[in-house]
């Protein structure tokens, strides 16, 4: 009794452990709050209740562009940022701007988040698609890269604005920043149509961080300086990763758009795992472990300097066969039907309401949404796709995980919650008792006493009978551990990175009515 009890209160040591170092890595959040479209305020970062659960929101985007002297300097949109007076509705704390401030609009709003929320680091973000124009330029001699540096330092870390109408000036916008993000796309040969590369842009990027450290860390060695870089192997031959990352506090690796509506074939874009059934592209290259494991084993990434990325939004194809619900099947550019075949995860959501059936890919860990009425297909992340990405993060000591970007979550935060807590929302359980039947569930895969390599990725796979459609939920369990439980047939899970020796592994099912079934035991070997 009392080798049980000392066992139970192990346990309980051992599992509040995993969840503190869960809880201590990073939830990194794109914000684009500086496009000139935009109506998702900083307040409903509070009012979803995010602001308690991201560690760092990286604000997007200050631009490189040349000033009257020819110089490259870093470019904003200064009526989003910081002239626009803010009305009482938009205010995080309800407080219209006076029209005598110096300083209004998104800064002001990221200055009052933060002075609610202090433990929230802010970034700025230079860059992104299509703003990377003058990246080449900016960092192509010793003295561009001074000149961009200092003025981004002098702008964002100092806070001194330009003087625009009595709007701005000297250390308005000071302790806003806690550093920057550098979002190059990309180094060399990438970017849109207009794009300025040079062949030395590989070395110049990694002159341009080490400047940007140097100057960081002369204000303060605790600004933090952060990469999005490419997740595909064709742009990262572009990067100098290794000799990068002395000068970064982590990577934030792009682990979405790997397809879009730019092909012709339907497929994931944003894909956990790799599939052997992806033929689309080069497909089975492309995938958020696949990236993950590139940096780590090929490059000698530190791991707690990788940050992947989920995606808050969707991309679609239309014309699209029902062959396989419309997975790796022909299909057209939609960006005539969608603005650039792009869908919040907000609104597509709810898409089932409109004809469109969920699917769930088994062997790429994804969702996707088909209609075949109007053959359109949707590939994004969701709740349970995001809970695994979480928990890869875990198990592989990343530094945490970034998403692109928070505006496309719902209004309660449901996405943002799922990475917070790794697991998927649950369902209401009725605890009503009233049918005589419990849930059956039953490990299927792996077998009993199968042998596994260690390190790997392992795909469980159940089987359910008996009032399986009542099924709400299935939990796993490792050695008596939790490793994440499933809302959302088909019951399958991931077990990430798997330590050597002899382990059990077993699926609590429990249905809608709050009863409970274990199944039976698991034991397999690991190698």
């Amino acid at each position: 009794m009392l080798n049980k009890f000392i066992k139970n209160i192990l346990l309980f040591i051992f599992s509040f452990q995993i969840f503190m170092f869960a809880q201590k890595k990073e939830i990194v959040a794109y914000y684009a709050g500086g496009d000139s479209y935009h109506s998702y305020f900083v307040k409903n970062i509070k009012t979803s209740g995010s602001a308690n659960k991201i560690t760092v929101l990286i604000y997007a985007f200050a631009v490189p562009g040349p000033d009257s002297s020819g110089n490259i300097v870093a470019h904003i949109n200064s009526y989003i940022d910081y002239q626009q007076i803010y009305s009482s509705s938009m205010s995080i704390d309800g407080i219209a701007d006076d029209s005598t401030q110096s300083l209004r609009g998104q800064f002001n709003q990221l200055k009052k988040l933060k002075a609610e929320f202090p433990k929230i680091k802010i970034l700025l973000s230079f860059g992104g698609w299509g703003g990377g124009t003058y990246f080449s330029d900016a960092s192509l001699t010793s003295k561009s890269r001074e000149i961009f540096v200092n003025d981004c330092i002098n702008k964002f870390i100092n806070g001194n604005l330009p003087l625009i109408k009595n709007v701005g000036g000297n250390g308005v916008a000071a302790g806003i920043f806690d550093g920057f993000d550098i979002d190059w796309e990309f180094p060399v040969k990438g970017g849109p149509e207009g794009t300025h590369n040079n062949i030395d842009d590989k070395e110049n990027f990694t002159k341009l961080l080490a400047l940007f450290r140097k100057k960081l860390n002369i204000i303060n060695p605790k600004l933090i300086l952060t990469a999005a870089v490419a997740a595909d192997k064709p742009n990262l031959n572009n990067y100098d990763i290794k000799s990068a990352e002395q000068y970064l506090n982590w990577f934030n690796l792009m682990t979405y758009d790997f397809h879009g509506s730019w092909n012709n074939t339907t497929a994931h874009h944003t894909n956990l795992l790799s599939s052997s059934m992806d033929t689309t592209d080069n497909g089975a290259e492309h995938s958020f472990d696949k990236s993950v494991k590139y940096f780590i084993d090929s490059l000698g990434v530190s791991s707690q300097k990788i940050i992947p990325g989920a995606a808050f939004y969707g991309k679609c194809w239309y014309d699209v066969d029902s062959v396989n619900g419309g997975l790796y099947q022909p299909g057209k550019d939609s960006s005539g039907v969608f603005k650039d075949g792009f869908g919040n995860y907000s609104n597509l959501r709810t898409i089932e309401s409109m004809g469109y059936k969920y699917y769930w890919d088994g062997l790429a860990m994804a969702p996707w949404f088909y209609n075949s009425k109007v053959k359109i297909f949707w590939t994004l992340d969701d709740t349970k796709s995001i809970s695994l990405k979480s928990r890869y993060a875990d198990a592989y000591n990343l530094g945490g995980l970034m998403f692109w970007e928070i505006s496309g979550d719902d209004s309660i935060g449901t996405l943002v919650n799922t990475i917070f807590t790794r697991n998927m929302p649950d369902l209401i359980i009725k605890n009503s008792h009233t049918d005589k039947e419990f849930p059956l569930i039953k490990i299927i895969k792996p077998k009993r006493f199968e042998i596994i390599k260690h390190g790997s990725n392992f795909i469980i796979n159940t089987a359910q009978s008996l009032h399986s459609d009542l099924i709400a939920k299935v939990e796993f369990f490792v050695d008596g551990v939790s490793i994440g439980y499933n809302t959302q047939a088909p019951f399958d899970w991931v077990w990430f990175n798997i330590p050597k020796g002899k382990h059990k592994l077993k699926a609590v099912a429990t249905d809608k009515n709050g009863k409970k079934n274990v199944s039976k035991a698991i034991i397999i070997h690991v190698y």
